[in-house]
């Protein structure tokens, strides 16, 4: 059964959505969307090759091109227009401040039907600046408020702890591809510590928002040797949460057996993607959805200093060490001939300091491309990418588990 992870660009922010396919089947039997949002003034504007307009704002544009994909691939579910799943990581709004735009309609109705909604923290650490409807905490308190005649959300949304054992979305499905939701709550003081967990329950929200990810780990088939592919999906999650991670996999659901992709945690950011964390996953590739806000008038996630120095420094040893080869990149069937690149800060706090290096053959995948084009004007502007990748599909198009394809548009 074949599993399509879409990257897609929203600049400084996440957005993954996921598709489940049945050996042979044209059209998916489930979908989940984890994360949708974008953080203001880190938007990236798509490429006209990914069938985005090349004029506009490059924000509407953006988001007009996230919405589009993502009707694209509800609409060619099985059940149309239905998401199995929609989980918020944690509620900082380059997480989930797309959301409302893309599942309301003019008259603020849901467009989609949604059967399972999970989020941590509470509902009212979801706050979208600038917007007159607080989407996120409505659709966590009242969701049949949102109800159309259509379209509802099926389920009561769902708090999830981050501490527990690796829970299956997919439970009817034993021995298939399927979707884990991780413990990687270790980072929060135990109950029994009760004085230290008050100070961390009743802090600003913005100083555990990323300790609260919530983390996620897609498998795939085992082939004939018995070997998964897996997707780690770690949102904001930061370094003390890979640690639990380490430490709480006692089955060892969380190495690799196959091919193993990382999702790098909080953008590519010093604060996350530790070298225990590299060392222990051993990632076949890296992707790292980014883009070009600089934070507080000093400096971008992707800086040259976390990037380039720290974490694919760390990678690249963790590769070397463990004779990982270079990733494959296809694109309809045959190897691609396109260079790719990324985009990092040259620890500048200007938008001029933005500077480009190739990523062909590296495995390095970034939402953030960095190429410049010009716009038929005077001026030109930095664009993104969405990173397609496909596990236990060949490709050729035909179902082989252990197979993968990675392409971008």
């Amino acid at each position: 059964m074949p599993v399509k992870v879409v990257f897609l660009n929203v600049g400084q922010g996440d957005c993954t959505l996921m598709t489940f396919y049945e050996p042979g089947a044209a059209k998916a039997h489930a979908a989940v969307l984890l994360d949708c949002g974008s953080k203001p003034g880190g938007e990236v504007a798509p490429r006209e090759s990914a069938g985005a307009s090349a004029t506009g704002d490059a924000k509407r544009r953006m988001t007009e091109h996230v919405k589009r994909e993502i009707d694209k691939c509800l609409m060619d579910l099985k059940n149309p227009g239905v998401l199995d799943y929609l989980i918020i990581s944690h509620p900082d709004e380059d997480h989930f401040n797309l959301l409302e735009e893309i599942f309301l309609d003019s008259e603020h109705q849901l467009r989609y039907s949604v059967k399972n909604v999970w989020h941590s923290m509470s509902s009212v650490d979801y706050k979208e600046e600038r917007s007159e409807v607080r989407f996120v905490e409505t659709l966590l308190d009242d969701p049949n408020s949102l109800a159309s005649p259509d379209h509802s959300v099926e389920s009561d949304p769902v708090l999830k702890p981050t501490q527990g054992d690796p829970e299956m979305l997919f439970p009817n499905l034993p021995g298939t591809p399927n979707l884990y939701h991780l413990n990687a709550g270790g980072a929060l003081p135990s109950s029994r510590d009760s004085a230290t967990r008050t100070k961390y329950v009743h802090s600003a929200k913005e100083k555990i928002a990323n300790l609260n990810s919530l983390v996620f780990l897609v498998t795939g088939a085992p082939d004939g040797n018995g070997q998964r592919q897996k997707v780690l999906l770690m949102a904001d999650a930061l370094k003390v949460n890979e640690e639990c991670l380490i430490k709480n996999d006692s089955n060892g659901l969380l190495k690799r057996e196959k091919n193993l992709w990382l999702k790098v945690g909080h953008h590519g950011s010093k604060t996350s993607t530790c070298k225990a964390w590299l060392d222990y996953v051993t990632p076949d590739g890296l992707f790292v959805s980014t883009g070009k806000v600089i934070f507080a008038g000093k400096s971008a996630t992707c800086t040259d200093s976390n990037f380039n120095a720290e974490l694919l420094k760390n990678w690249e040893d963790v590769r070397t060490r463990h004779n990982i080869p270079e990733p494959k990149v296809t694109s309809q069937k045959k190897p691609l001939k396109r260079h790719w690149d990324y985009t990092y800060q040259n620890n500048t706090a200007a938008l001029s300091g933005f500077v480009n290096r190739d990523a062909t053959g590296k495995g390095v995948f970034s939402t953030f491309g960095g190429e410049r084009f010009a716009t038929g004007k005077a001026t030109t502007e930095w664009t993104g990418r969405d990173w397609i990748l496909w596990i236990d599909r060949a490709p050729d198009g035909s179902y082989k588990p252990g197979a993968y394809e990675i392409s971008y548009q």
